[in-house]
């Protein structure tokens, strides 16, 4: 005889938040006198952060999910898919508050405010994403992230420019779609490692510097498309236009990246997208 389960145990955590701890459980402990709402129907059983490198921490979320009748049928039948899309649905809530609550908030008008919401992208649509590897030699150059330490051999730092075509932008309201032949598009990294309150180094992260079109000269419309970080222009004048000529001829492969607002490579992933899929660029 078959055994129904009747709740379901999950566990969430976000790393590397740009929060020191003491902020992220003053925030999260509001957030707990409302019931957390936003997780309704799962429930929260336990909570913790703890502190990583300077003005960064981390936060997990244990919960629990008591099945319906139907659900717990569901669940017998496909375990592994009622998980994944409540692992999904759970950390896409938790990133979205945790992300809007430590994000710095500059002195805006109502309308600024209204318009700076309306022009958040959501995401980026791209076309044959590729990366390229490249060395900066950083004599005479600033630190461009003051809280990490450039990791640097013989003087050099290491650069990671993802590259590809900007095939289109999601908006809340709209979609901004960009026609053939589209514009050739990259997101530049460099390579630093975490620094301590007692100066301590930690962990490696290609840390995100800013975006970058094929000629720079049109790099004026960023800010307009919402893609407000601009890479510093030391670093800029350096990339080579020949990091542009590298993909494979008749690639035609589309690309969804959806956290537009992590700060590393790793908290930045781009999704391919299947010819099938609902979300398949047109």
């Amino acid at each position: 005889m078959w055994k129904f389960q009747k709740t379901f145990e999950l566990s969430i955590s976000l790393e590397h938040l740009p929060v020191l701890e003491t902020k992220l459980q003053e925030r999260i402990l509001v957030w707990e006198e409302s019931g957390f709402q936003n997780f309704h129907p799962y429930q929260v059983s336990a909570w913790k952060t703890k502190p990583e490198a300077l003005s960064h921490s981390s936060v997990s979320f244990d919960f629990l999910y008591e099945f319906s009748n139907f659900e717990s049928i569901f669940f017998l039948l496909f375990p592994k898919s009622f998980e994944k899309k409540s692992k999904s649905h759970l950390t896409d809530i938790l990133r979205s508050y945790i992300e809007n609550k430590t994000k710095p908030k500059n002195k805006l008008t109502f309308w600024e405010s209204i318009e700076q919401w309306r022009k958040k992208p959501l995401q980026l649509e791209l076309g044959n994403v590729t990366i390229v590897n490249a060395s900066l030699d950083m004599d005479g150059l600033e630190n461009p992230i003051d809280h990490r330490h450039l990791q640097m051999v013989s003087g050099a730092s290491k650069l990671l420019l993802r590259i590809g075509y900007l095939k289109g932008i999601q908006y809340k309201f709209h979609h901004k779609t960009f026609k053939p032949p589209y514009p050739k598009f990259g997101e530049c990294y460099i390579k630093t490692r975490d620094t301590h309150l007692d100066k301590s180094l930690g962990k490696v992260y290609f840390s995100f510097l800013g975006y970058l079109f094929e000629n720079q000269s049109d790099e004026y419309l960023l800010p307009y498309f919402g893609l407000n970080q601009l890479l510093h222009s030391p670093i800029r004048s350096q990339i080579p236009n020949e990091i542009w000529n590298q993909w494979i001829e008749g690639e035609t492969t589309n690309w969804i990246e959806s956290n537009v607002n992590g700060e590393e490579y790793e908290f930045r992933p781009v999704y391919l997208v299947s010819t099938s899929s609902q979300h398949h660029l047109k």
